[in-house]
């Protein structure tokens, strides 16, 4: 609730402070004393404009502060500037405006805010019902919002997926035609450098195989007479078996050696054919690498990513199909989930209408006409297929009108009473200026009773000039003129009775003290 209340140099008002209790509370003070500059102050926070000439004359500010479960909400206004804070760090207006719109409420004779926005009359019908076909009604919506917007996401990126799909499938269809494998490569390069110099291997080859088996002397044929006679030697010194041995090897490693050189050179021949098939292969190799990746290695990776790519975008046209289905079928639930939302708006407004009226009959409203009505909406929002708006007609001559046009300011105050009684407050603390304008008697004694209920489970406020509304209150404060400056006091026992009986009578004679007792006792 709002626990605390602290004004400086707000028009008339120096300094003041006001701490509020649970339950009614009631400004009252005679005419002009600046009773409703407090309420234009819980105004300022939740985000009314800022005029300079509020500011106290000779003050170069106003300061407003009110504290709802010991956090401070406060708003400083100099000329061209406001600054307003929550918990002393700065935030924007809207956003202290958005933190009090749940905690406060404010009706006033020339501002019902709640009722000049159609999405209060929603909400205030929407009390009224069980929860089951709002909360079904959300989920369905909830549902088929999703899938609309994936939808309309995949269907924008559709015209983009196609290009992306033929540029991967013409790099992937470049790739396959070429077919490389790991290592083709370096195996190509060593085919084309040795059918290149054909002739000259020959010539090496044969050089090598004169000096090994083919000439005169020749390798082989001189390390025959060497390894007889180390032999020989070995079997007087053992420590030369060794070395014979290895000698022994050497020559069988000759042989083997000539025996190969001379086969690889039977086998060699020139095939221009083949030299030029392997250089065609290795220029569509060096092609693919050039383009992707720089080895033969780099484009089979990136070949293994088109393919992912295309399976992803592949999947993403089945997916749009899926969509669509699913989204189709949302949209069937919504309209039948709305439906069903507003078959049960209209038996809560069937019953809201007539409380409504009953009440404002007791507030001194005999001819008032109350109507709630269905509009239907161009397509599903969060809330329904429903615009609900209040109408209203003060008497039974009149046409009933949106609540906002037809009724005064006077009227529609009591309108809110009417529809808080029965439909809950849209905040825990309410405050409702002079909503007592032009009621007294028996209507006077009913307005009481009602704010009196309406604030045995929230905080009201009120700023009132009836005694019946004051006598009820569980908190009273009075306001007052000392020195051309607005002051502020709580009340209590006989300041109590008397601030009473100016309200009665204006004087505080002997009877009108006694009368404000007994109103006392009776409240």
């Amino acid at each position: 609730m709002l626990e605390r209340l602290e004004v400086q140099n707000l028009a008339t008002i120096a300094a003041a402070a006001m701490d509020l209790g649970p339950g009614l509370n009631v400004l009252s003070g005679e005419t002009g004393t600046g009773k409703s500059i407090l309420v234009s102050a819980l105004g300022l926070l939740l985000g009314a404009k800022a005029d300079p000439t509020q500011i106290r004359p000779g003050a170069p500010w106003l300061l407003v502060t009110a504290w709802f479960d010991e956090r401070a909400y406060s708003r400083k206004v100099s000329p061209g500037r406001s600054v307003p804070r929550l918990d002393g760090e700065v935030v924007t207006l809207a956003e202290l405006a958005a933190a009090l719109e749940e905690k406060l409420v404010i009706h006033t004779q020339h501002a019902a805010l709640a009722l000049a926005r159609r999405s209060r009359h929603r909400e205030m019908l929407d009390a009224m019902l069980e929860p089951g076909p709002l909360e079904q009604y959300r989920a369905a919506y909830g549902e088929w919002r999703r899938l609309e917007e994936e939808y309309r996401r995949l269907q924008s990126q559709a015209a983009e997926r196609e290009r992306n799909l033929d540029l991967l499938r013409f790099q992937l269809q470049e790739i396959e035609a070429v077919s490389p494998r790991p290592g083709e490569e370096e195996e190509l390069e060593e085919e084309a450098r040795q059918l290149g110099h054909v002739d000259e291997i020959l010539r090496h080859l044969a050089g090598a195989l004169e000096l090994l088996n083919l000439g005169e002397p020749n390798a082989l044929e001189l390390v025959g007479p060497a390894l007889k006679e180390l032999q020989a030697a070995a079997r007087l010194s053992g420590r030369l078996a060794a070395l014979a041995n290895d000698l022994d090897q050497a020559a069988a490693a000759l042989e083997a050696v000539a025996e190969e050189a001379e086969r690889f050179a039977a086998s060699l021949e020139a095939d221009p054919e083949r030299l030029e098939a392997v250089q065609r292969r290795l220029a569509d190799l060096q092609r693919l690498s050039r383009k992707y990746g720089g080895s033969v290695e780099a484009v089979l990776e990136y070949a293994e990513g088109l393919r992912e790519q295309i399976e992803e975008l592949t999947g993403a046209e089945l997916r749009l199909e899926e969509v669509e289905n699913a989204r189709l079928r949302a949209s069937e639930r919504v309209e039948k989930a709305a439906a069903e939302l507003h078959s049960a708006r209209e038996q809560a407004a069937k019953r809201l209408a007539p409380l409504v009226e009953e009440e404002l009959r007791g507030l001194g409203m005999p001819g008032a006409r109350f109507e709630v009505r269905l509009n239907p909406l161009p397509e599903p929002q969060q809330h329904g297929s429903d615009e609900v708006v209040f109408y209203f007609a003060a008497s039974t001559d009149l046409e009933p009108a949106p609540v906002e046009k037809a009724a005064s300011g006077g009227e529609l105050s009591r309108i809110m009473l009417a529809l808080a009684l029965h439909t809950g407050a849209s905040a825990p603390t309410m405050v409702f200026d002079e909503v007592d304008v032009g009621i007294g008697g028996e209507v006077a004694a009913q307005l009481a009773e009602r704010l009196q209920r309406l604030a045995q489970d929230r905080q009201v406020l009120v700023v009132t000039h009836l005694p019946q509304i004051a006598a009820r209150a569980d908190t009273h404060f009075r306001v007052f003129r000392e020195g051309g400056e607005a002051r502020l006091e709580l009340l209590a026992g006989e300041a109590r009775v008397r601030e009473l009986a100016r309200m009665l009578s204006g004087s505080y004679s002997k009877t009108a003290l006694e009368h404000a007792r007994e109103l006392l006792e009776g409240g």
